[in-house]
């Protein structure tokens, strides 16, 4: 009997300590898209400290994953509770995502040594070949806006689409304004287009998402918003003129 008692307060001391568990782990898809989005040991850019700090504020650990973005999203999609940033919210990712936190506008644009263009339509009825990125939003908004399949030139890993444009291999790279601005070197003189095509960029889970974990997540990120965190990550990247 008495031990039979020991081993029962033995119990009662060590279960709490073997139930305890770290904060959960939430896999976190972004692309290789400085300055919104990269992988180095300075920092995930734009929208990826904001997406690891909003799952650390509301309780989680950001397990960031690195993968072809076509892939990332349709991982995301197929699971369930995997988060993906940047995602820009279109009318053909709509149903397939839970769109959890909205970061900020972005804009678009074309990028080339050209005169540049001010409408999608005049860049369709110009540009013999255009750069775009595989999966991407901007992918989805060139074919929305009736380009044929032999005008797009998709941007697989490896590809480096500034010496695409300035090789003559494609006439333009249409993308993210702060992706463009951020890649393009000391070389000739850019010519950026008007900024085009606005989405709103988004933290998103797969459709199949814990509740708790979304709303945790967004109300993390308004916090982030109130607090002047968004803007403070921001200027770390992309410093105020």
């Amino acid at each position: 009997m008495l031990a039979l008692r020991l081993i029962a307060c033995l119990l009662s001391v060590l279960l709490p300590c073997s139930s305890y568990a770290g904060p959960r782990d939430i896999q976190l898809y972004m692309p290789d898209a400085p300055p919104l989005a990269l992988h180095g040991d300075n920092g995930h850019g734009i929208t990826g400290d904001i997406a690891v700090m909003a799952l650390q504020r509301a309780g989680y650990n950001a397990v960031v994953v690195n993968a072809p973005w076509a892939r990332a999203q349709k991982r995301t999609q197929e699971s369930q509770d995997i988060m993906i940033v940047p995602l820009s919210r279109t009318p053909e990712r709509e149903a397939h995502f839970t769109w959890v936190a909205n970061i900020q506008p972005l804009h678009r644009a074309f990028f080339t040594l050209d005169n540049p263009v001010a409408s999608l339509e005049e860049a369709r009825q110009r540009y013999r070949l255009v750069a775009v990125g595989l999966g991407s939003a901007q992918e989805e908004i060139l074919r929305r806006s009736g380009f044929r399949d032999d005008q797009l030139y998709a941007l697989k890993l490896g590809d480096q689409p500034i010496q695409l444009v300035r090789r003559g291999r494609v006439d333009a790279w249409f993308t993210t304004e702060l992706e463009g601005r951020h890649l393009w070197d000391a070389g000739p003189d850019l010519a950026m287009s008007a900024l085009l095509a606005p989405l709103d960029m988004y933290i998103a889970c797969s459709l199949q998402c814990d509740p708790q974990l979304v709303k945790a997540v967004h109300d993390a990120l308004e916090h982030m918003r109130k607090d002047g965190s968004l803007q403070r990550i921001s200027e770390r990247y992309v410093p105020a003129p």
